[in-house]
């Protein structure tokens, strides 16, 4: 990615955070970015576009996290691999909560980022669901639950985060979210 394009992306962050993703306009970000309004749409043809570009960053981040915790080939099938799981999940959540907030105004509006949004979950649920089965399968507890757990953890993991780290409700206790995961998984 060129450095312009990372400057309209870092731009773009800042002007999300100030004033979320509905409101922002194309020459918002231009602006922020100080270039020339049309020169954006040489990397981005849309907002959306540029929104999705930032989902990705937070996606490769995301497994960074994981990886650098856990390793590449990794399990979850003790309670210190679910909580580095859910630590880095959090901590990239914290890194990129312009974006996951844009992401969630935007699927909220438009019926196109909502499928995006929706892969970004399907990843996800694919991951979560097959490390539930491999932890169930080890406790001795039935496999065919593992997709609709999955689904539990996932929504868990995007509510919590965004109660705790946006709008904050809550104080992010990471340590007794994974043991709840945990018990779900394994009970």
């Amino acid at each position: 990615m060129t450095r312009a394009a990372e400057d309209f992306k870092q731009a773009a962050r800042r002007v999300f955070a100030r004033q979320g993703y509905t409101l922002t306009k194309i020459t918002d970000i231009t602006e922020e970015a100080g270039r020339a309004a049309g020169g954006i749409y040489r990397y981005f043809e849309s907002k959306s576009a540029l929104l999705k570009a930032l989902a990705d960053d937070f996606l490769a981040a995301r497994r960074s996290h994981v990886v650098h915790s856990s390793g590449d080939h990794h399990t979850m099938t003790t309670e210190e691999d679910v909580r580095k799981h859910v630590q880095a999940y959090c901590q990239t959540y914290r890194d990129y909560l312009p974006e996951m907030v844009a992401i969630y105004e935007a699927a909220a509006s438009d019926p196109r980022f909502a499928l995006v949004r929706e892969q970004i979950r399907d990843a996800d649920l694919k991951i979560w669901r097959d490390h539930v089965a491999e932890t169930r399968a080890r406790f001795g507890r039935p496999v065919a639950d593992a997709a609709g757990i999955a689904l539990m953890i996932i929504s868990l993991l995007e509510l919590y985060c965004y109660n705790a780290l946006h709008l904050g409700t809550t104080k992010a206790d990471e340590d007794a979210l994974a043991a709840f995961i945990y018990g779900g998984m394994t009970h």
